[in-house]
């Protein structure tokens, strides 16, 4: 998982951290949490700038929960919730939780969308909501990248940290990346077995 995730970095750039992140926040298994810290440590070599890499994975983190704000926006709270009873094992997502989410959504409005990007989970479970009730598309998006570029700096800059202060830690983050991502990715198969078997 490392070497795919730099090697994409290394050929792309910040590019390729955009699409990374991106695509961390469309497929469930493909954690931030793997990518960021490794550029942050790029950043601390001179490889990267380190504003530009959270700029970079703020941006892609909140174009990718368009894929879950704007279905949610088109088709409406209702029939979002039917699409999920019938395909919501693939994303882990129960149309219960999606109800829950709307009415924490409710509540508290649009600041819901910025407190649970450092979240993983809900941050992909709250832009249902924010689309399902309606909350415009530029404030959904302002949130977002606001929201994403916290918890991204905190993954860059411990990594940054990491390579430059501690060198002879940076080994350990490698490894601990790599076992996050195949905890990240034994959990979503559980999670999809358990979610197929109580439907």
């Amino acid at each position: 998982m490392t070497e795919w995730v730099t090697g994409i970095v290394a050929e792309l750039g910040y590019g390729g951290i955009f699409l990374l992140l991106v695509l961390a926040r469309v497929v469930p298994p493909v954690p931030a949490e793997t990518v960021i810290p490794l550029a942050g440590m790029g950043a601390a070599t001179g490889t990267f700038n380190l504003a530009a890499v959270i700029l970079a994975g703020g941006l892609g983190s909140a174009v990718g929960e368009l894929f879950w704000y704007l279905p949610s926006r088109l088709l409406g709270r209702e029939r979002f919730v039917a699409f999920l009873r019938r395909h919501g094992r693939w994303i882990t997502v129960k149309p219960e939780q999606v109800e829950q989410a709307t009415d924490w959504f409710a509540r508290r409005g649009g600041i819901a969308v910025l407190l649970c990007q450092p979240l993983p989970g809900l941050r992909t479970l709250i832009s249902i909501p924010a689309g399902a009730c309606g909350l415009p598309l530029a404030p959904f998006f302002l949130y977002a990248v606001a929201g994403s570029c916290v918890q991204v700096s905190t993954l860059a800059v411990t990594g940054y940290l990491v390579r430059s202060g501690f060198p002879q830690l940076a080994d350990y983050v490698v490894s601990a990346a790599l076992a996050m991502a195949a905890a990240v990715l034994v959990a979503y198969v559980v999670r999809v077995v358990r979610h197929r078997g109580s439907g």
